[in-house]
This record gives structure tokens, sequence and C-alpha cells, in this order.
């Protein structure tokens, strides 16, 4: 693959990614980790390496983008701060924990892993109809501590912010209405990024194998290039998603989810 394609296509991941996480709080992961594990194949990149360092380079990614989405949500009222502290915090321990996971099983495991959670989430979201307004927000400090630990898991082990659980939990499960789920899981992605980013650069140092210009599993072409685009669109993007019917977001959600989870298991 030509380098300047392959920068090309950095830029219109970075892009997607930003677009997503503006809109719909899933940090964007979802989109940039196959984007990156593709890419790193088509250059040689064996594929156990290849997928740890797209889950690496994710949160890193996802860690910056999510620091401008956050401040928009929270300037737009959508960040309920009563109980973020402590899925922040154990978010950030999930994330350190599931990292370690992730470099320790085999490559198959985490692609069919990200598959399946994927598919969790669309059923959730099918089924189920989320709260549109804040009378009936729960008040479990435990589930939403369980809550932060599971994101923060998911969030080590895949590379993927946490958000694609966190959203669906916070509607189905604690009532949160969508647009403050999206803003709540923006800003617990902040620390479960932080964990996993943290836990994959000290994992990854010094270890053989890794494509050029990497810290830890991070790859820092992929991580400037991906950055620069997906920040510059996720604070437009969380703008625009204040005026946005929360039906409609919950549709895209759905739908690239849905296809996500398709290609990770090899059906499309």
């Amino acid at each position: 693959m030509d380098f300047f394609v392959y920068i090309i296509l950095l830029l219109l991941g970075g892009c997607f990614g930003g677009l997503m996480s503006g809109l719909l709080g899933v940090g964007g992961g979802i989109v940039l980790t196959p984007i990156q594990y593709y890419l790193l194949l088509a250059y040689g990149v064996e594929p156990g390496m290849a997928m740890t360092t797209s889950f690496a380079t994710s949160l890193a990614v996802i860690f910056v983008t999510m620091l401008r989405g956050t401040k928009k949500h929270y300037e737009n009222g959508f960040v309920v701060t009563d109980f973020l502290a402590y899925i922040m915090c154990l978010g950030f321990v999930g994330a350190i924990a599931g990292a370690f996971i992730s470099t320790h099983v085999d490559v198959s495991f985490l692609r069919y892993a990200f598959g399946l959670m994927c598919f969790f989430a669309v059923i959730n979201m099918i089924l189920i109809r989320y709260p549109d307004n804040d009378d009936n927000i729960s008040q479990s400090k435990l589930g939403h501590c369980i809550l932060g630990l599971i994101g923060g898991l998911l969030c080590g082990l895949l590379g993927v912010g946490g958000g694609i659980i966190m959203i669906p939990v916070l509607t189905i499960v604690l009532r949160y209405p969508t647009h403050k789920a999206i803003g709540t899981s923006s800003a617990s992605i902040i620390a479960t990024s932080l964990g996993g980013m943290i836990a994959y650069v000290i994992l990854g140092w010094n270890v053989a194998g890794l494509p050029a210009y990497s810290l830890g599993y991070i790859n820092i072409v992929q991580f400037i290039f991906l950055t620069l685009a997906s920040s510059l669109v996720a604070g437009f993007a969380a703008d625009v998603s204040k005026n946005v019917d929360s039906r409609k977001l919950k549709i895209v959600h759905i739908l690239l989810v849905l296809y996500i989870g398709l290609k990770m298991v090899g059906v499309v």
C-alpha cells in the first residue's frame, strides 16, 4: 500500500471516529480499531501485534478526542456528575486490568469478543425503549461502580473506550435520557482510555516486532494523524448532537455497531 494512501485512509478514519464520538459518545474506538487493524495487516504486521497495537493506539486517540467532546457536552448540560467519580475511578482500574488480559489472549478470541460485544449492544438498543427525561435516573452507587469497572475492562481488553456498553447500561439499567447518557459516557471514557493507554505503553515497552515509531503498543504515526482528524471533528459533532432527535441517534448507533460486529466476526 502506498504511504500517501495510508495517510489519507488514516485521516478519513479519524474524521469518522471523531464524528461518532461527538454524536454518540462511543469514543470512536469501534471505528478506529478495525481501520487500524486492517491497515497494519496490509503493511505486513503480524495479526496479534496488529490487533494489540490497534487497541492501544485507539485508546490514545480516544483520550485526546474525548477531552474536547466532553467539554462540549458539559457546556451543553449533558454530563451527569452525581456518580461520575465512581464510574471514572473504577473504569481506570478496569482498563488497566483489561489491557493486561488483552496481551495474553489469542487474536481470534479478541476479534470474536469484539463482534459479540457489538451484537449484545445492538440487541439491547433495539428491544429496550430509552427514557427521555431525568425523572427516573438511578441513584444506585453500586450500579454506577459496576458499570465503571465493566466499561473499563472492555476498554482495556478491546480498545473501544467503553461507551458502547456504557451508553446502553446508562439508558436501559440506570435510566439516563439518551443525550445525558452520551455526555456522561464521554466523560467516563477519559478515565478508561487513560488507564488503558498507560497500561499498553508499559506492557509494550521493549516488545519485539512492533511497527516503526511505536511507544509501547501505541503507534505514534497512526496516533498523530487519527488524532488530528478526530479531535477537529468531535467538538463540532458534539455541538450538532444537541439538535439531533434522540431516536435518530439511536438508529445511527445501531447500524454502525451492527456493521462493525459483522465485520469483526467475518460475516461481511
